[in-house]
């Protein structure tokens, strides 16, 4: 067959030149890989502004994990935060999701090894979002139309601030002087906004606040499914019962 050889120009990144610069990240921003959601773009940052990993449900691995731990050990003059940030429409969330709801179809879903080892970190995230829908709209929530795509927007949120909480338990044990904060939050694809909370007040909280209890995730899940709802997502019968 004939080969075709394309001829390129080298690229140069439009940017200032950081080359004699220290590396002085203020945040750490752990991330979902899709291409919907860049980091920089998103907090309009430029370089040697934020510390970015990228990562398929912005799930927290060996590899995440030590990239953090570099950064706090090696960063923390400069670095003042850790944000764990989600968007909606994730795949593997709705992967999660799906299988969570149909486990019986676990075959079809076609997964690898390596993609399964995603979906399943996501799952612990989906089964706290779907015992929040249960707590807070209760035991018929699971009927309603709705609930695929409420499922799917809870565990957004939930795996955000579960990561989080995951990140702040480990910040703690590799140094408790840092005063490093870890908060979450979530891009919605929709509006472009920046939110902890589902919703769509301009006035809502960009980020949400993890503490190292498990009972206070169990309360922000609950805070976290009683604001799906409140937007209709199961359903206005559901909507308007619901006590907010």
């Amino acid at each position: 067959p004939q080969s075709i050889v394309v001829e390129a120009e080298p690229v140069r990144m439009k940017m200032a030149r950081t080359a004699g610069q220290p590396h002085t990240p203020y945040a750490l921003v752990l991330g979902c890989s899709d291409a919907r959601a860049p980091i920089e773009h998103i907090f309009d940052q430029s370089s040697n502004d934020v510390f970015v990993i990228r990562v398929a449900g912005n799930v927290l691995g060996t590899e995440c994990l030590g990239s953090i731990d570099y950064a706090v050990r090696n960063l923390f003059s400069s670095l003042s935060v850790i944000v764990v940030l989600g968007h909606t429409n994730c795949g593997a969330v709705s992967a999660a999701v799906d299988l969570y709801l149909t486990p019986h179809d676990y075959p079809a879903l076609g997964l690898t090894h390596a993609l399964r080892s995603i979906v399943d970190r996501v799952q612990i995230a989906v089964r706290g979002a779907a015992k929040a829908l249960g707590r807070v709209a209760g035991p018929t929530a699971k009927d309603q139309p709705g609930y695929r795509a409420a499922l799917i927007e809870t565990s957004v949120y939930l795996n955000a601030a579960l990561t989080a909480f995951d990140v702040h338990r480990e910040v703690v044990l590799f140094d408790q002087e840092t005063g490093i904060r870890v908060v979450y939050s979530v891009f919605d694809l929709a509006d472009l906004w920046v939110r902890a909370l589902p919703g769509s007040r301009e006035d809502a909280s960009t980020f949400g606040q993890v503490t190292g209890n498990p009972a206070d995730l169990e309360r922000l899940g609950d805070e976290i499914a009683r604001a799906v709802v409140a937007k209709g997502v199961l359903g206005p019968e559901i909507q308007s019962g619901l006590n907010v």
